[in-house]
């Protein structure tokens, strides 16, 4: 498999919206309690055979609360044409087989030659609604309110959660042996730019094996379903869309009704796109 210029840096900004949907404690984390479970998982990322990122999650929680650290870093071929990391941070509460975000930041850095390119996020929520919004360097405007943009109304941004707080799966203690009642359901987001919502929907279940875990995970069909805030008719926007071919696959954090994901596949134009887990289990602060 061969990767032209162009499509490696097609894989560089997929792993960029990967950060955004999946990898990126604040407030909370200061005031966890003796209960805290730490977990950590690290992931390759390829596609196909070719190494093109790697990734760590760090995640506290207990009963109410929940915070993650994540960062992410081309390597590789990628490296070498489109460099980049990112960096991101979440915090919220759990409440019953959901998450409710309270805050949200992420960095990502595209290293250029002459001088690094910094993108900045920062969100709070408010009893599951965007608070307040803070992004660098701001976006213009008036190309957003252009007729070739859906536009966002304020009612689609409650109810909402931000891509980090999106991989803390909660169900209720009973149902951790069940799949579809950790798969079965649909995930309303707010990127700080676009709204979409992510539809989970359960498929199989597949062992697996890496350093810290050896046991089943529950396989969803991961579908982009995008609501607002993206460019009509835009080509990566519609493939995305209709991607049937995204796994995701969840498995429970240790001695906890709590999922969040060891596995990613998706299949792209130019091959498959894979996180690959080399370690998923506690971790020591």
């Amino acid at each position: 498999m061969t990767l032209s210029r162009q499509s490696i840096q097609s894989v560089s900004a997929l792993i960029k919206a990967m950060a955004g949907i999946l990898i990126f404690s604040i407030g909370l984390a200061d005031t966890v309690n003796a209960e805290t479970t730490r977990h950590k998982t690290k992931w390759n990322v390829r596609f196909g055979v070719i190494p093109v990122g790697k990734a760590t999650f760090k995640i506290e929680f207990n009963d109410e609360t929940y915070s993650m650290t994540a960062s992410g870093k081309t390597v590789g071929v990628a490296e070498m044409v489109s460099p980049g990391k990112g960096r991101a941070k979440s915090s919220g509460l759990i409440n019953g087989d959901k998450v409710m975000a309270i805050q949200h930041e992420a960095i990502y850095i595209e290293e250029k030659k002459k001088k690094n390119k910094k993108s900045t996020l920062e969100m709070e929520f408010e009893d599951g609604a965007v608070k307040t919004v803070s992004i660098e360097p701001k976006k213009k405007k008036r190309k957003k309110k252009s007729r070739k943009w859906v536009q966002i109304e304020e009612e689609q941004l409650s109810s909402v959660i931000d891509p980090g707080s999106s991989i803390i799966v909660p169900v209720a203690p009973e149902d951790v042996k069940n799949p579809r009642a950790v798969c079965n359901r649909v995930l309303n987001v707010y990127d700080g730019d676009t709204r979409f919502d992510i539809k989970l929907k359960y498929k199989y279940i597949k062992t697996i094996s890496t350093e810290g875990y050896e046991g089943d995970a529950f396989v969803c069909q991961l579908r982009y379903i995008p609501v607002s805030g993206h460019k009509k008719n835009q080509k990566n926007i519609n493939y995305m869309r209709d991607n049937e071919g995204i796994e995701i696959w969840l498995a429970p954090m240790e001695n906890s009704s709590l999922f969040t994901p060891i596995r990613i596949e998706v299949p792209t134009w130019i091959g498959k796109f894979t996180a690959m887990p080399v370690f998923f289990g506690t971790s020591a602060k």
